[in-house]
């Protein structure tokens, strides 16, 4: 179970601009965790009517049929793939190109769509990267750790346990009888200092230095899966859990208001509501505070709502923070040579949406992203897009 970030995105954005004279093969649908969609395989039927309809792209493009299975073939394992199809989530992404797929399983509803252009089209996932979308929960219990990916709306847990321990126990390896630690005779070097387990040592000095070890030991391992994430994270546990780990963690988004509950009792629904609790007032004042940003200077030049120009300053790394409303694609193309960017009136081979490239490139070049429908928002009634750029200068 694949969680999409900003390293993914920059990895497509490099096969997509070094695939030459071949096309790119966006995928969405909507799936299910469980119940009859499932179990009828609705998921499953309506990713291989997706594929016809990308197979019908593709020959729409002139595309021999040989080539077109070469594209579609990964596509087309995962439609075999029964195993697969039992782990999904709120929605898929699936990406093809000559000589490379990739596919994650998302926190929310993706709409039914295929794109085959010259590039990937990524927009439907700006909620999962924009800086109001995700968040992270780590639970650290002395019998149980577990990871959660989770938005407003949704909450899944992330198996994490083969490269997390699960408890304690198995973490610092110590001997178990009953329901007490039977602590060794030993002694543990934890940056650069010798810990003496057993006699010498006070009943509060082993509890103390075993959390410790216990800690060090789940943030390191956690670094395979948040070493490049910008996401915050709320911790929960107990308060003495929390604080050693906020202390050791190499992670830098740890959210300073943890979740103090009692050992294993919360259900993940339950983990979900204490920490949207801490969440959204920080979603909602870090948007308030940088659309206040916008408001002070807008009109100066240093603001603009024009696709074509947003887009063209995004590829130019100069937005700071964007605001978008979901809509329709903005078909259009970025020119080099002049610097700037034009709207079509239909989509035209060699075209982007212009959305899709003004969100990217400003992810890419370590801008923020605010997508409205997070905040109370819905697709603007028309369908026609809606962007307010702030520059960097």
């Amino acid at each position: 179970m694949a969680l999409i970030n900003k390293s993914d995105i920059e990895k497509l954005l490099n096969v997509q601009n070094n695939t030459q004279n071949a096309l790119c093969i966006s995928l969405y649908i909507p799936t299910h965790r469980a119940g009859h969609e499932t179990l009828n395989g609705q998921d499953h039927i309506l990713f291989k009517n997706k594929l016809r309809e990308a197979r019908a792209l593709l020959q729409r493009h002139d595309v021999p049929e040989a080539e077109i299975e070469q594209y579609l073939k990964p596509a087309e394992e995962l439609l075999n793939d029964n195993s697969f199809w039992r782990h999904q989530a709120e929605g898929l992404a699936v990406f093809l190109t000559k000589g490379f797929s990739a596919h994650y399983t998302l926190p929310f509803t993706m709409p039914e769509v295929v794109y085959v252009l010259d590039q990937f089209y990524l927009t439907p996932m700006l909620p999962i990267l924009s800086q109001n979308g995700r968040f992270f929960i780590l639970s650290l219990y002395r019998e149980k750790v577990a990871f959660f990916e989770a938005t407003i709306e949704r909450i899944r847990q992330i198996d994490i346990s083969s490269f997390v321990p699960e408890t304690m126990n198995k973490a610092l390896k110590f001997d178990v009888k009953g329901n007490d630690q039977d602590f060794t005779h030993s002694t543990t070097t934890v940056n650069g200092s010798n810990i003496v387990h057993g006699p010498g040592s006070t009943k509060g000095d082993e509890e103390h230095e075993r959390v410790r070890e216990f800690v060090i030991e789940i943030d390191n391992s956690m670094q395979k899966i948040l070493h490049d994430a910008h996401e915050p994270l709320v911790l929960a546990g107990v308060d003495h859990y929390c604080s050693l780990y906020k202390q050791h963690s190499k992670y830098k988004h740890i959210v300073p208001q943890n979740i103090n509950v009692n050992e294993g009792i919360d259900t993940m629904n339950s983990l979900h509501e204490k920490a949207l609790a801490i969440m959204k007032p920080m979603m909602q004042q870090g948007h308030n505070d940088s659309l206040t940003r916008y408001q002070n200077v807008a009109g100066t030049g240093a603001t603009s709502e024009d696709v074509a120009t947003v887009a063209a300053e995004a590829v130019h790394g100069r937005v700071d923070t964007l605001f978008i409303t979901p809509s329709q694609p903005v078909w259009g193309k970025y020119d080099a040579k002049s610097a700037t960017a034009e709207i079509h009136n239909e989509y035209k081979r060699g075209d982007d949406d212009l959305i899709n490239l003004a969100a990217i490139k400003t992810l890419a070049q370590g801008g923020k992203v605010f997508v409205s429908s997070y905040n109370g928002l819905t697709e603007s009634a028309d369908g026609s897009a809606s962007v307010k750029a702030l520059f960097r200068y």
